[in-house]
């Protein structure tokens, strides 16, 4: 008995004895690729993301949960910023009006600190916003005397605790105001366009907040 073996030619597989080569035949139908590359190359090839699963989700599962937690730690800081005790910290304040002028023009928006005063007592100069929480009008006005404070205007100007006051006020007071001291939690204001603006005494409770 001849004992065969096979070799892989160009034309097929070619038969051989232990002589000479017996026959040939073609091996179209034969599948020379190795299972194992075959398996492979199936794993390899990824099906593409939904539309919707990219939009919301992204690729990276756990990178987008990296990213979901970040968002909602600055959301929750920010709004224990601009909203401590569900109010808000700021507020957009529009100029109605020329008391204050040449400082602030009529028309233009400004913005007030609603919380400056929470731990901080209001200073001479500072601009303020007066009025009762939740009503209107406001006012836009500077703090001219703080408690205890000597108030007076004479020959149209302001005077505190004997002193002329001419920080921050342009032109002459048309009225006159005989000296009083103030109270405690009681402050003297007047706006900067001293010809037309009207000043007073106001109290703590109605300083709503500070112009930044």
């Amino acid at each position: 008995m001849d004992f065969c073996s096979f070799k892989i030619c160009q034309k097929g597989i070619c038969e051989y004895s232990v002589d000479k080569p017996l026959r040939c035949r073609k091996t179209a139908d034969v599948d020379h690729e190795s299972p194992v590359e075959t398996t492979a190359a199936g794993l390899g090839a990824r099906r593409p993301l939904p539309l919707w699963r990219r939009l919301l989700i992204g690729r990276n599962v756990r990178w987008t949960l990296f990213r979901l937690l970040v968002l909602l730690t600055v959301s929750s800081i920010g709004k224990l910023y601009f909203f401590p005790d569900g109010k808000p910290r700021y507020r957009r304040i529009l100029v109605d009006g020329k008391s204050m002028h040449p400082t602030y023009e009529n028309g233009q928006t400004l913005w007030m600190h609603t919380l400056e005063y929470t731990r901080l007592a209001p200073q001479r100069g500072d601009v303020v916003v007066l009025g009762n929480e939740g009503e209107s009008p406001f006012y836009l006005k500077r703090i001219i005397g703080l408690p205890g404070d000597r108030i007076g205007i004479r020959r149209g100007q302001m005077t505190v605790n004997g002193n002329v006051y001419e920080n921050y006020g342009h032109g002459r007071i048309g009225a006159r105001l005989r000296p009083l001291v103030l109270a405690e939690g009681e402050f003297f204001v007047m706006g900067d366009n001293r010809p037309i603006s009207m000043g007073g005494v106001v109290e703590a409770g109605n300083v709503l907040g500070k112009i930044l």
